[in-house]
């Protein structure tokens, strides 16, 4: 059965069960399901746009800008691994097969660009004003405290700096117990 089989069968279902649920006047649980199941297979074919870096969404630009908007994924991925030198700070990044795999899902099925905002960071759990992540730039050590501290301190981070310097914060983000607050202007 095809995609389109199926959601033409789920659809007829749908319609069989419409009279039943608006009779009702409430609706009928079996034709909400239906309906929910008939969007979720209509999206069955549609990818997920990744979520990259700014300098890998400016490299794909670049890429675009030079043969034309036009372009096949592999030329892309050419220009980039010939462009790209070990001198940039981003090779590492390249280097990486995960990362490789992500440019060619970006470059195929689109992408998002990450937020790299810095943002107050809330460990859930600590009571008042005590519960915000902070890092001493000096010993180069992270602890919990408040949003109001001197300059020898970082109280704003990115998603991105965090995972590249605190070897917990995958546990935290994945348990849930992390709280990303919006800076005001100050």
């Amino acid at each position: 059965m095809t995609k389109e089989e199926y959601v033409k069968t789920l659809e007829k279902e749908e319609d069989d069960n419409a009279q039943e649920a608006e009779d009702n006047g409430y609706g009928s649980g079996y034709y909400d399901g239906l309906d929910y199941a008939v969007d979720l297979a209509e999206k069955l074919d549609e990818p997920k746009k990744v979520v990259i870096p700014q300098f890998m969404a400016d490299w794909i630009e670049e890429a675009k800008e030079l043969y034309g908007s036009e372009l096949d994924p592999l030329r892309i991925v050419y220009w980039t691994g010939d462009y790209i030198s070990d001198n940039d700070s981003h090779y590492q990044w390249l280097e990486n097969i995960y990362n490789q795999k992500l440019l060619l899902n970006a470059i195929t099925n689109g992408y998002e660009v990450e937020n790299e905002i810095e943002k107050y960071v809330r460990l859930k759990g600590f009571a008042g004003t005590t519960g915000y992540l902070n890092y001493d730039v000096t010993f180069e050590e992270f602890f919990v405290d408040t949003t109001e501290l001197d300059s020898c301190t970082k109280i704003k981070f990115t998603k991105s700096w965090l995972k590249d310097n605190w070897s917990e914060y995958e546990a935290y983000n994945n348990a849930g117990l992390l709280d990303f607050e919006e800076v005001e202007d100050e």
